[in-house]
């Protein structure tokens, strides 16, 4: 690979793992799935096999948000599964773990249960709950490692700005090693593709022939934006979720991550509270119900399940899905389930949740809601979809 790509190209990511061994053995690389941290972890394995390092101990760690667009977590476990097979091949066993939300965390009981609103610059609560806290609680397990990260600067400005806090700047005169390490909540990292461009990315996945990238290059080739940056189906924090254009059955879930954002926006569907960041507190009644049955009308319509109401939650000895407390046992066993596992004050009924007109003004609601759909500005095809949903609801 270095006669392909020429040597200098992977000079300084190998100075930056050959510095990290000075110090450590234990690697811990947190892989998304994403084109970064991929070629952050191929990168790896072939530094570990051209110098001969066989006496360290490696983590895989992958973030399983429970929210994922399904085909890039397929793509996620299929690469994990090659990784370990190569890692095997040259002696090193991988340790695979997966950090996932608790269930009372995931997006649909923060939303469904305590009427969390779409996230804001001001009030990112999915990241914390779905991403940090996980991955945190994970690290807490593991002693004297490094992390190792493939964030890059040109990701964005936003990202350079804090890559450059946090890391530091090159030397106008000699190695830009340093810059490649730092210490952030006491844990060390490494970023050795920081001045990788998108270019760069790419050119060394699709060039190296240890491991099987076409999936993931189908993921990216779809739209042609091979620079795209994929979440959480649900993410508000873009204006749109590519990954939810993938597949034509996903726009549905598209559709669903409008509409809550639309219901978030709306004042009528909101909490008044007297303090922090904003006067509009949980979500009502009436706007969770608008969710809540939206998500069970774009599985039937889409013919795709959300895999993360699948997770399992255990009570005593009893063990039930998300999906079957909320959407399939009677009434008062999921009310009685629900308030034995998070006796939450924000919480409402099933009832009402499933019942989206036993809540009053639920059609000036949704009346209320496709005058905003009609006039927001989305994809004609989501906007389509989205206005089936509606009329489902009605």
């Amino acid at each position: 690979m270095s006669q392909l790509l020429g040597f200098s190209f992977l000079e300084e990511p190998f100075r930056a793992f050959d510095e990290a061994y000075l110090k450590y053995r234990t690697f811990v690389l947190a892989f998304s799935g994403g084109k970064d941290s991929t070629a952050v972890a191929v990168l790896f394995y072939k530094w570990l096999k051209e110098r001969g390092v066989r006496d360290v101990e490696v983590v895989l760690l992958h973030n399983d948000t429970l929210s994922e667009i399904p085909d890039m977590e397929t793509w996620a476990r299929y690469f994990m599964d090659q990784f370990e097979e190569k890692m095997k091949s040259i002696g090193i066993a991988v340790r695979r773990i997966v950090a996932a939300p608790s269930p009372l965390n995931t997006w649909y009981w923060r939303v469904y249960v305590r009427g969390y609103p779409a996230s804001t610059f001001n009030f990112r609560w999915c990241v914390d709950l779905l991403k940090v806290e996980p991955t945190m609680r994970a690290l807490k397990e593991l002693r004297d490692y490094i992390l190792v990260v493939g964030s890059r600067d040109e990701e964005s400005a936003a990202r350079a700005k804090s890559m450059q806090v946090r890391f530091g700047k090159c030397m106008r005169e000699g190695s830009c090693l340093g810059a490649y390490f730092a210490v952030n909540n006491d844990i060390p990292k490494v970023a050795p593709i920081r001045f990788w461009s998108l270019e760069d990315v790419w050119r060394f996945l699709k060039t190296q022939r240890d491991f099987d990238v076409k999936p993931l290059l189908r993921l990216y080739l779809f739209n042609g934006n091979m620079g795209v940056r994929y979440g959480c189906w649900h993410c508000t924090l873009v204006k749109r979720q590519w990954g939810n254009y993938i597949d034509d059955r996903f726009l549905y879930a598209e559709a669903v991550r409008v509409l809550y954002r639309v219901v978030s926006d709306m004042e009528t569907l909101r909490t008044p509270k007297s303090g922090g960041y904003s006067r509009l507190g949980p979500i009502n009644a009436l706007g969770r119900s608008i969710i809540f049955n939206a998500v069970r009308r774009a599985e039937e319509l889409g013919g795709e399940m959300f895999y993360g109401l699948n997770i399992e939650v255990q009570l005593h000895k009893l063990h039930y899905t998300l999906r079957v407390i909320f959407y399939e046992l009677s009434e008062k066993l999921a009310d009685d389930i629900i308030s034995a596992l998070d006796p939450t004050d924000r919480r409402v009924s099933i009832h009402n949740l499933r019942d989206l007109k036993s809540n009053d003004g639920w059609r000036e609601a949704l009346d209320a809601i496709e005058s905003r759909v009609v006039k927001r500005d989305v994809d004609n095809r989501v906007r389509e979809r989205l206005l089936e949903l509606l009329r489902r609801l009605y």
